[in-house]
């Protein structure tokens, strides 16, 4: 690597720090950095935790379906509880409001929301694309529909009242 690279890093590391330090500024770029290193950790955890899981059984002739599910419910209470440990342990340099912490909140709900929209849009591309199939046959009541149509003005209702919130100060 070259020294300008070290620099930038060094850079970006001395500029979160300042921003977290600061309070009540940049509310939104600091639950979006918060948001980011905890996903950037969450799938890390996840990696480590699906590494020693096939190490550990890969010489099982079948696995049950609901081990499955169990298995990834028992890594998604570890992965929190590490990236919680690690919270607690930023919290010593870095300052977070409850401001920072209930927009981060938000960014998790409005990004599962938008995978939703996404994986229905996607997974039912041919039917998708002929949305004026749907509304001639006057089949307003499809889930498809539904979802591309209706959770996209969720997330945007959604950001009009979180934005309201800021501005009369009631987060």
């Amino acid at each position: 690597m070259h020294v300008s690279t070290y620099f930038i890093i060094g850079a970006i590391i001395v500029l979160i720090i300042a921003l977290f330090r600061s309070e009540h500024k940049f509310e939104f770029l600091k639950a979006a950095i918060l948001f980011v290193i905890q996903i950037f950790f969450s799938t890390i955890n996840f990696l480590i935790f699906l590494v020693i899981a096939y190490l550990l059984m890969r010489n099982r002739d079948h696995i049950n379906l609901g081990n499955l599910f169990l298995l990834l419910a028992v890594f998604v209470v570890l992965s929190g509880i590490f990236v919680y440990w690690g919270m607690r342990i930023a919290a010593h340099v870095f300052k977070f409001s409850t401001t920072t912490l209930t927009l981060v909140e938000y960014y998790i709900q409005w990004c599962l929301i938008y995978v939703t929209v996404y994986q229905a849009i996607f997974s039912n591309i041919k039917h998708i694309s002929s949305i004026t199939h749907f509304i001639r046959v006057g089949n307003f009541l499809d889930p498809n529909l539904f979802v591309v149509i209706v959770l996209p003005s969720f997330i945007s209702a959604w950001i009009a009242v979180i934005l309201y919130k800021k501005a009369i100060k009631a987060i």
